[in-house]
């Protein structure tokens, strides 16, 4: 797996010595002497320094520079099983197949599908009602009937048979989603993929700080072969490539890194189920 990064990598493992207080700003290749690795390396390093210099007076760390916003689901429907009574070892093979109630007729295609954590998080899964017809209308919502068996064809659950205030089998949680974008975090623009993270597994009225895990590793041939000379057909293993450093963002909320020791970056706070403080695009001159 990728080798997690720290402060002295670069000098210590690619013999990157630069300083700030040397006032390099330029290799100069002289002809007839041996090129250093550390020269490639470090020339580099002058370079992003500079864009890094620049990004700090013009962005706050964190910024979104590119779009990158966030969007809150407060309708995301939840429908708990019962006991993991055929619940699959690997819930995505759920993920795009139709459901239907044998006895309600309603129909739901799966959205997302978890394995059970504990009493209180059991096997849940996330649906689209695309066809309602065959429910009771009333002053709720038309669903899934508590208890009942639904299957795709392949695969029959049964619905938790609990269904009160305090525990429902069915309802409402909430998801967040990032669009793509690119985000000026430890001095590189770094671009986040598009993101989804379920903030709220039964509610749809949640208070939470969200942000993106930052990670920087060094990737090498040990973990892809797509390092490994690729002028042929197939990667050349016998011609292994340079090292890369890498910085990857992954949505989180504050509490669960603070939980795991992560290093975080805010990118907005939702309360109550509403998106109160998305992360500032960028600061000028220490003015929004």
């Amino acid at each position: 797996m990728p080798t997690t990064f720290t402060s002295n990598v670069f000098s210590s493992t690619y013999k990157d010595d630069f300083a700030d207080s040397d006032n390099y700003h330029r290799i100069l290749f002289n002809s007839g002497r041996a090129l250093q690795a550390r020269e490639l390396t470090q020339m580099q390093t002058i370079i992003q320094e500079e864009i890094a210099r620049f990004g700090r007076n013009i962005f706050k760390d964190g910024a979104s520079v590119n779009p990158g916003g966030p969007s809150l689901n407060n309708d995301y429907e939840f429908v708990k099983i019962q006991n993991d009574t055929g619940f699959p070892a690997d819930p995505t093979t759920l993920v795009g197949t139709e459901f239907t109630g044998q006895d309600s007729g309603v129909k739901a295609r799966v959205l997302e599908a978890i394995a059970a954590v504990d009493a209180a998080n059991p096997a849940t899964i996330y649906v689209q009602y695309t066809n309602t017809s065959g429910g009771s209308a009333g002053t709720t919502p038309v669903r899934f009937n508590a208890g009942e068996v639904i299957g795709n064809g392949t695969v029959n659950i049964t619905i938790q048979s609990t269904d009160e205030l305090s525990n429902p089998a069915m309802g409402l949680g909430t998801k967040i989603h990032n669009s793509g974008g690119d985000f000026f975090v430890r001095g590189h623009f770094v671009f986040a993929n598009p993101q989804g993270l379920i903030l709220s597994k039964y509610s749809n009225n949640v208070t939470e700080v969200v942000g993106f895990k930052i990670t920087e590793d060094i990737v090498t041939v040990s973990d892809t072969t797509a390092l490994y000379d690729n002028q042929g057909v197939t990667p050349n293993i016998t011609s292994p490539g340079a090292d890369r450093y890498r910085i990857k963002l992954t949505l989180t909320t504050k509490t669960a890194a603070e939980a795991a020791g992560d290093n975080f970056v805010f990118y907005c706070s939702v309360e109550d189920g509403t998106i109160v403080d998305p992360v500032d695009h960028h600061i000028v001159n220490g003015v929004n």
